[in-house]
């Protein structure tokens, strides 16, 4: 039965949604305004045989998460993002002067990597609620980093709230529907069976 037909059954709200960051520092969940949901791709590759064209699916890639942010003053928006950039491994040229050799921060010259990357955001989660607050679908961003940060522009004749805008890129994303935590893969018992079935008789 569609759901305005049965209150029980309801549409999910662009507007329900919490989102966690948990190692970014002095970051609050209310100061999100936007976050776009994990989508993947799959490439294909064509084989020509005798005038027709035949597809095979390749690998997948899921896709970068924008996120929209307040620019609070406090926690200072700008200050948590400059402070991740730097957690990822990033010096600035005169904190590497000396490439080297030891810098007064008593650390070598040094670049992004992955390793401290991921350690300056944590495993974000976006969680999907519904009008009382449940937890309706929880979606996992595995091994993310940020990849593009824009604090905002500067406007004499505007009122609207600064924002920080993200681009965050990750491995893969797991998700778990209901209240239950998110899962790497989920597969379905039918499909299952008939998996197992094939296997056997091969």
């Amino acid at each position: 039965m569609a759901f305005w037909n049965l209150a029980s059954s309801e549409p999910r709200r662009q507007h329900r949604f919490l989102l966690s960051i948990p190692l970014l520092e002095g970051y609050e969940q209310y100061l999100a305004k936007t976050v776009t949901k994990p989508a993947y791709t799959i490439s294909e590759t064509e084989h020509k045989f005798l005038g027709n064209t035949y597809y095979y699916p390749g690998a997948v890639t899921w896709d970068p998460v924008t996120v929209q942010l307040v620019n609070a003053v406090n926690p200072d928006g700008n200050l948590s993002l400059y402070k991740a950039l730097y957690n990822s491994g990033y010096l600035s040229p005169d904190q590497a002067a000396d490439v080297f050799g030891i810098n007064a921060l008593g650390l070598g010259a040094g670049t992004p990597n992955k390793m401290n990357a991921l350690g300056s955001l944590g495993s974000i989660i976006i969680t999907e609620i519904n009008g009382d607050g449940g937890t309706i679908g929880t979606w996992q961003l595995n091994n993310p980093w940020l990849t593009n940060v824009k604090f905002g522009d500067l406007d004499y004749s505007g009122e609207d709230l600064l924002n920080i805008d993200m681009t965050i890129r990750y491995d893969w994303a797991s998700y778990g529907s209901g209240d239950g935590p998110p899962v790497s893969h989920v597969v379905d018992n039918a499909f299952d069976s008939v998996v197992g079935l094939s296997t056997q008789e091969i």
